[in-house]
């Protein structure tokens, strides 16, 4: 009989990236509005009802071509079975800390033509300088400019600190 048991540092996947999430919208015209111009993000319908989602810059000629990426699948559906929780969110990094508060100050300016709910105020937080906003369906974002000297790489040098 073959064991299952796992010791570290054996691992049962070897992952080589992140490659994948998904999230639903009752309304695919209108959370594309919110992704490509408030978050600067590209999609594309794959087949109806739905949408993949990436960073911008891996098309041939440009800066990340070539390079892995997070790719997003959003469904559309009736109705939201299952409403989303603040600590369920996706991230999108921006460059500097001004970029964080000049996203912030935007999504508040034009929560209505987006169709989002809630923005919470930029702050520090978790070696980052960030806010949280959620959309018409209950999908929670963050907009995140990583603090220099806190990143996560730093975090993870540290190890666990429980």
């Amino acid at each position: 009989m073959t064991s299952t048991q796992l010791e570290r540092p054996t691992t049962a996947i070897r992952t080589t990236s992140l490659e994948r999430g998904t999230f639903l919208t009752t309304d695919l015209v209108r959370v594309r509005r919110l992704l490509e111009e408030a978050l600067d993000l590209e999609c594309v319908i794959y087949k109806p009802g739905s949408l993949y989602v990436r960073e911008k810059g891996h098309r041939p000629g440009e800066p990340l071509h070539g390079q892995p990426y997070l790719v997003l699948e959003v469904t559309e559906v009736k109705e939201i079975p299952n409403p989303q929780a603040f600590l369920n969110h996706w991230g999108v990094f921006v460059a500097t800390q001004s970029d964080v508060d000049r996203a912030y100050a935007t999504l508040v300016e034009n929560k209505d033509r987006y169709g989002i709910r809630n923005v919470q105020k930029p702050k520090a937080n978790h070696g980052a300088y960030s806010f949280y906003f959620d959309d018409f369906d209950s999908n929670w974002w963050e907009v995140e400019h990583r603090i220099p000297k806190k990143q996560y790489a730093a975090l993870r040098e540290k190890g666990d600190v429980v």
